[in-house]
């Protein structure tokens, strides 16, 4: 069974062997790997800590408990693209000839700016919301891992979601806008077990995480490249790491705000107007976009 014989956009994906055996021994590979080093990270911090509870563990031991599957996941999945679907390593990442640095860069600071630009005008909306937390011991050589660790978390998800899962989907049923939506779902699923999902519930949620899964889908199709997604997906989880957090946030950290009643909905209202501004902004870096 090949998936790479549709048409329209089928034609404008990289080339290589894409018959559904190659598809699922990888999925089981990468989905065996993770699980594993979850497991593994999860009993070398339980040591370390001398606990098992996952709640107690310290926002360091945390993060990287969280983080290094994601390293594992992208050790095993890139390679895996390029071995058993006989795909090159450049055309995971971009279908042009070169992977644009600068775009990237741009995408992130535009994301980073807006992020904060956002909360400045949330806080002015609700007065003592925001709190400073800063302190500067904890808060540096934990950010100088995050950066880290939020890397390789960012670059493992992009490449099994808006490139690997997202070809993929578009090559099996033909339609990239069906390819950018399943996508868009799986990304949601992944994160639904994150600690604002228990508190909030899936409807204040839900709508975020597929919501940035069909913004970064489809800025990847429309720039034939991960460059967009990548630097959007860092900017705004480190934004979330170091910039302001909140107390069911899925990674708790030093960051330099706290919000003391975080609202979802808000959240969500803020995230659909600067996804409408990056567009705009970022539209203006790509030709023919």
């Amino acid at each position: 069974m090949e998936f790479n014989k549709a048409k329209n956009s089928v034609e404008l994906l990289p080339e290589g062997k894409f018959e559904f055996w190659r598809y699922l021994l990888l999925i089981i590979i990468i989905v065996g790997v993770t699980l594993v080093a979850q497991a593994i990270f999860l009993v070398l911090a339980s040591l370390l800590e001398g606990t098992m509870d996952f709640n107690n563990f310290p926002p360091m031991t945390l993060l990287c408990v969280t983080m290094l599957p994601f390293a594992a996941l992208l050790v095993f999945l890139a390679p895996g693209i390029r071995l058993l679907h006989q795909q090159s390593i450049i055309s995971i990442f971009t279908q042009t000839p070169t992977f644009d640095w600068i775009l990237l860069i741009k995408s992130g600071i535009i994301w980073f700016v807006l992020s904060g630009l956002a909360d400045i005008i949330v806080s002015i909306m609700q007065p003592g919301n925001y709190v400073l937390s800063f302190s500067l011991f904890p808060f540096l050589p934990f950010m100088l891992l995050a950066l880290i660790l939020i890397a390789f978390q960012i670059t493992a998800e992009e490449v099994l979601f808006r490139s690997y899962l997202l070809h993929g989907l578009t090559r099996l049923f033909r339609y990239r806008w069906l390819g950018i939506v399943l996508q868009a779902i799986l990304f949601g699923v992944l994160h639904g077990a994150n600690p604002e999902v228990t508190s909030y519930g899936l409807l204040t949620t839900m709508p975020f995480y597929i919501g940035i899964g069909l913004l970064l889908g489809w800025l990847s199709f429309k720039s034939k490249g991960l460059e967009i997604a990548l630097g959007l997906h860092f900017a705004n989880n480190f934004y979330a790491t170091s910039m302001v957090t909140f107390s069911e946030s899925a990674i708790p950290s030093p960051a330099i705000f706290t919000i003391t009643n975080y609202q979802p909905e808000m959240g969500l209202v803020a995230f659909v107007i600067m996804a409408i501004i990056f567009t705009i902004i970022i539209s203006k870096a790509i030709k023919n976009f």
